[in-house]
């Protein structure tokens, strides 16, 4: 497939396509305060096939208070303390940056390889558990924009953890949704993550 994403914004126009074999994927460093128009266009050994109906999406302004570095060589976590549904061995600073899926990522370190990691659809709301329907979490390392699957802490079954609410979803680049998880749910979440990736830290 491939994911055509026209940008309209204060810079002018610009196409960029992204080819993808997956019947989802993620659009990636969409700029702030910009609209946005997607096609999908499928194709094989044969040819290509007509592009789906446009989707139009428009991003919101960059809230100043999560600023990100320009040059993508340096750590892009802005130190910040936020509200937790704590399920966590970890106890030390907090960060956040913000996500592709208009939410926040927050982080709270073990050390600066392992930490805890949550999402909130607000900078000062409550930072939520994400909970696995399909592992224990190994794919939760895509928030932190690591491509590895990373390791995780202790793994209970879900009906082995008390039961709350927070943010769920079976595998790396699905969206992600928002119930119940732990106890009947069969949706696990774990007290920490170790990605590869330092936190804050250079790339």
């Amino acid at each position: 497939y491939e994911v055509i994403s026209t940008a309209k914004g204060p810079d002018g126009e610009q196409v960029s396509i992204l080819t993808t074999n997956q019947t989802h994927t993620a659009v990636e460093n969409l700029k702030p305060e910009s609209s946005y128009e997607f096609k999908v266009k499928p194709k094989n050994e044969l040819g290509a096939g007509p592009p789906s109906d446009p989707v139009s999406f428009n991003t919101e302004s960059a809230d100043p208070r999560v600023s990100e570095n320009v040059s993508g060589k340096d750590a892009i976590w802005t130190q910040f303390p936020f509200k937790t549904d704590s399920y966590s061995d970890c106890n030390g600073k907090q960060y956040v940056k913000r996500t592709w899926y208009r939410k926040f990522v927050g982080v709270q370190l073990c050390n600066s390889l392992r930490y805890k990691i949550y999402l909130s659809d607000s900078l000062n709301g409550k930072f939520y558990n994400i909970g696995d329907q399909t592992g224990f979490g190994e794919d939760h390392c895509q928030f932190v924009d690591s491509f590895l699957d990373g390791r995780t802490g202790r793994q209970l079954r879900a009906d082995q953890l008390p039961a709350r609410t927070g943010y769920y979803r079976a595998m790396r680049q699905e969206p992600v949704y928002f119930g119940q998880i732990g106890a009947h749910s069969h949706i696990n979440y774990v007290s920490w993550y170790e990605c590869g990736t330092p936190i804050p830290g250079k790339w």
